[in-house]
């Protein structure tokens, strides 16, 4: 390794880089979840907003995997090698040098508004790159949007979005994307080639089992998360939370399987609550990003909301099936080739769910498998990418 090599800080960038610090007690939370507990089950649904829940420790278990994923592999290829994690808006402030490798960390890095608008940060993370001379790579990185707003083939990108997209691409040392919807829509603006290569989550270290395996003969054990951090997912609660625990009942009534809720998104707390309220008995897992793996592990199957339920359910090697709002659900799928197991959420279709789940029960073992060769060929893909950031030096 030479002199440059050395000296070189690998900036983790990401949207949840460093997570905040939880608060020991919040009486006035507790209280707000009370009170939606008893408004919900008395039909009072219109009031209830995952705003109130907002905290400055509330933060998105999913985007911090990214990062945590990211400096387990970069550990393994150089141990000595110095780490610095910085969150989203806060790149300028880094105090970046020429000799530094900034890695955009995955995530829904691109997400223009409906009028093509890219965040504000994106133009100053470009700036801060010139400034600094220090390397940009790409790593896994996605394109966001809803549902309700899937661009035709034409791009809905004002020339200052164009340009600016441009820019940034150019800049790029490594350029990698976590699946083929965000390649078709970047290589608009770029002749050079884009590899595929998973969300970096998905390559999460999962520790090896405790003991706590199913016994031959045990009930199913079964995840489920649904997602309280947005306009969208709340109204999906108010219109679908009821059709979505009575279809865990009859999944339950058909399997004896036990439940456990995975918070990614503290406010997600209430809907945990809210399902017990309405007679379904769940245990709840809530941990941070390093340990959720191991949990994931202990499941035969999960039904996750948040993509990234989804994504280290499959890094623990656990079948799963996504509940879309988002065209990124279904590019994950595609990429693990188990696209029939991504629904959409919104209408939701309770048939299809339960008989998806029990299919999925029925083969667990060799869905295991599949995602395990899958998985596996994806983690080659980049451990070689990061192996060619640990290498590049300046030309």
């Amino acid at each position: 390794m030479n002199a440059y090599q050395e000296n070189a800080r690998y900036v983790l960038y990401g949207a949840v880089a460093n997570k905040p610090e939880a608060s020991a007690s919040d009486t006035k939370a507790r209280m707000k979840n009370l009170l939606d507990r008893v408004a919900f089950c008395l039909g009072y649904k219109a009031k209830l907003n995952y705003k109130n829940y907002e905290t400055p420790y509330t933060y998105n278990r999913g985007d911090h995997s990214i990062i945590v994923a990211t400096a387990q592999q970069l550990k393994k290829l150089n141990p000595g090698g110095p780490i610095v994690t910085v969150n989203w808006e806060q790149l300028s402030a880094t105090g970046l040098g020429s000799t530094d490798k900034v890695l955009v960390c995955g995530s829904g890095y691109f997400f223009p508004n409906p009028d093509g608008i890219f965040p504000r940060r994106v133009h100053e993370d470009l700036l801060a790159i010139e400034q600094s001379g220090a390397e940009l790579h790409f790593l896994g990185v996605g394109y966001n949007y809803l549902l309700d707003w899937r661009p035709s083939r034409e791009s809905r990108l004002p020339k200052e979005s164009v340009d600016l997209l441009r820019r940034l691409l150019a800049r790029a040392v490594t350029l990698t994307v976590r699946d083929d919807n965000t390649r078709q829509f970047l290589s608009r603006y770029t002749d050079r080639d884009i590899a595929v290569i998973g969300d970096p989550a998905l390559f999460l270290e999962v520790p090896a089992p405790d003991g706590t395996e199913h016994a031959k003969g045990a009930k199913p054990r079964i995840g489920i998360n649904i997602p309280f951090h947005g306009y969208e997912p709340t109204e999906w609660i108010k219109k679908y939370l009821g059709e979505f625990v009575a279809t865990l009942k009859k999944l339950q009534e058909a399997t004896a399987c036990e439940f456990t809720y995975f918070v990614h998104y503290d406010s997600e707390v209430l809907v945990a609550a809210l399902i017990r309220d309405q007679g379904l008995r769940l245990s709840v897992v809530n941990t941070d990003a390093a340990h959720l793996p191991a949990e994931y592990a202990k499941m035969d199957l999960h039904i996750g909301g948040m993509l990234h339920s989804c994504i280290i359910a499959t890094a623990a090697e656990t079948p799963c099936i996504g509940l879309a709002y988002d065209e990124k659900h279904f590019g994950f799928f595609d990429l693990m080739g188990r696209s029939e197991y991504c629904l959409r959420a919104n209408p939701f279709d309770a048939a299809q769910l339960l008989q998806k789940a029990v299919d999925l029960l029925e083969d667990a073992p060799g869905e295991r498998k599949k995602i395990a060769k899958r998985r596996d060929a994806l983690e080659s893909l980049l451990v070689q990418t990061l192996k060619q950031i640990v290498v590049t030096t300046p030309t």
